[in-house]
């Protein structure tokens, strides 16, 4: 290989690497050990029931496309663990950094090239953090960041049976690649976020300079870097770690060796894939405003399957919980952004939560709407229905604290005869609630919910006039371009 600097050696050492952990999902024993943790049987069943109810068009969304959704959702909501800083297992308390040391034996084995230091100075004592790379030590620890969890993410659905891909970020994320036999095409995976077939999110969501974003798998090494831009000409710019035609060739001969096995058959179905993965990369993805998909296409079915639709087809409600670090602090703080359609998280380390439906309780006849021509968007009641319901439910029972004191700002608009009623409960839907008729609250800052083990949240979306009555009563109206919150909740706790 034609290295010519120090930049190419270092670029050309980490596509190898990349290359060869991938080799690592093969092993049968590993994949047999991963399938073993999997609840298979259960994710079926829900995958099942989501693809009954939707009208699924002749080859268009298989069982296999649901069920990468349903693992996703289990790998991050109980599986895998985001750790920022390890606590001190004596005393719970966040140790500080101390830096990075040599990895001993028992670690190294285990591919952690990298271990964290860290200090408690209430235990005098020395924690250490290894970043595994071996994705069977990884189902066991079950915790780390990004690499951590593609990495076992990406063995998870190898076990599964499908075709999975490693994608890395040279701009310090990584994530998974699926291949749709249904689509025959690969989808974007992150199991960081529980996102799925949406490639624009880092560079339209995160506002990430995308330079280099390489996909590994057992069959190839391909630069991907043109499904994750809409703006070709920028990212060109910055790449300027290696030659394009060198990246070039030093893939293609990595491809070139990975499939120098495979049977013909095997081959010409890659060869095939590459060619239509190629032509995709010609033109730049659409921006869906607000979305980020990358397409302003797709069927009915796959976008009500990920729940971009007003469709609940949901399995179950969701309920926010308290987390150690907001134990811990005594605060819980939740905001969202109908423009970005992301929750923040901001109790939580400013954790990210996309799509408006991901938080929800329970609503009905409620979908969010875009309008283009005016750059708004907003919650809004079902075209033709007479009421539209939405709820958001806090349980903070399990942490053994309750409320104190009670920030919010709830965003509303209406127009004409339509009408926006909030209701507050305190604890639960069957308590009796709070009631704000009026356009906003915002802010409301109160302490009469103190001593409540929970809160609920309800809007109620009705009247109006005419044929677009439906569009009178509104929530969370802000530009597609606005960077505000129109949704908070922000709760200090305490002990009873």
């Amino acid at each position: 290989m034609d290295l010519q600097n120090e930049s190419e050696v270092k670029f050309f050492q980490e596509l190898r690497s990349k290359s060869k952990l991938v080799q690592t999902y093969e092993n049968l024993n590993l994949l047999q050990y991963a399938v073993d943790l999997i609840p298979v049987e259960e994710l079926n069943i829900k995958a099942s029931l989501k693809l009954s109810l939707i009208e699924v068009e002749e080859n268009d969304v298989t069982l296999e496309d649901v069920l990468i959704l349903e693992l996703l959702s289990w790998f991050k909501n109980t599986f895998f663990k985001w750790v920022d800083i390890p606590k001190c297992e004596s005393c719970g308390q966040l140790p500080e950094k101390r830096g990075i040391v040599p990895a001993i034996e028992s670690e190294a084995v285990w591919g952690a090239i990298r271990v964290e230091c860290y200090f408690c100075p209430r235990c005098e004592r020395t924690i250490r953090f290894p970043r595994y790379n071996n994705p069977r030590k990884l189902l066991e620890t079950r915790q780390g960041r990004c690499g951590e969890w593609a990495n076992c993410f990406t063995l998870m659905c190898r076990a599964l049976g499908y075709d999975a891909r490693l994608v890395v970020d040279w701009n310090d994320h990584v994530w998974t690649e699926v291949y749709s036999f249904s689509k025959n095409r690969w989808m974007h995976c992150d199991s960081c976020e529980n996102a799925c077939d949406v490639p624009l999110l880092y560079e339209m969501g995160w506002k990430k300079p995308i330079s280099y974003i390489i996909a590994f798998s057992k069959d190839e090494v391909q630069d991907v870097t043109w499904r994750y831009t809409s703006k070709f000409r920028e990212v060109l710019n910055r790449r300027n770690l290696c030659r394009e035609l060198w990246l070039l060739n030093c893939i293609s001969s990595l491809t070139e060796s990975l499939q120098s096995k495979a049977s013909p058959e095997r081959q010409r179905e890659l060869k095939m894939r590459r060619v239509l993965e190629l032509a995709e990369f010609l033109t730049p993805p659409l921006v869906n405003q607000g979305n980020w998909s990358g397409r302003t296409s797709g069927s009915l079915a796959w976008r009500i399957a990920r729940g971009e639709t007003e469709l609940d087809i949901r399995p179950s409600t969701f309920v926010f919980n308290l987390n150690a670090l907001e134990i811990e602090q005594k605060h819980f703080h939740i905001k969202y952004s109908c423009a970005l359609n992301k929750y923040i998280r901001v109790s939580d380390k400013s954790s990210e939560i996309h799509n408006w439906v991901s938080c929800i309780f329970s609503y009905n006849d409620i979908f969010r709407k875009v309008e283009n021509d005016w750059n708004i968007v907003y919650l809004a009641r079902k075209e033709g229905s007479p009421k539209g319901v939405i709820s958001w439910k806090f349980n903070f029972e399990d942490s053994g604290l309750v409320i104190q004191t009670l920030k919010l700002n709830l965003s509303s608009t209406t127009f004409g005869e339509g009408k926006v009623k909030w209701f507050l409960y305190p604890g639960s839907e069957q308590s009796i609630p709070r009631i704000y008729e009026m356009k906003d609250v915002t802010p409301l800052y109160t302490q009469e919910f103190k001593g409540s083990s929970g809160l609920v949240i309800s809007a109620e979306l009705t009247e109006g006039i005419g044929d677009v009555a439906w569009q009178h009563s509104q929530l969370f109206r802000q530009a597609a371009d606005s960077s505000e919150f129109p949704f908070e909740v922000e709760i200090a706790l305490d002990k009873p």
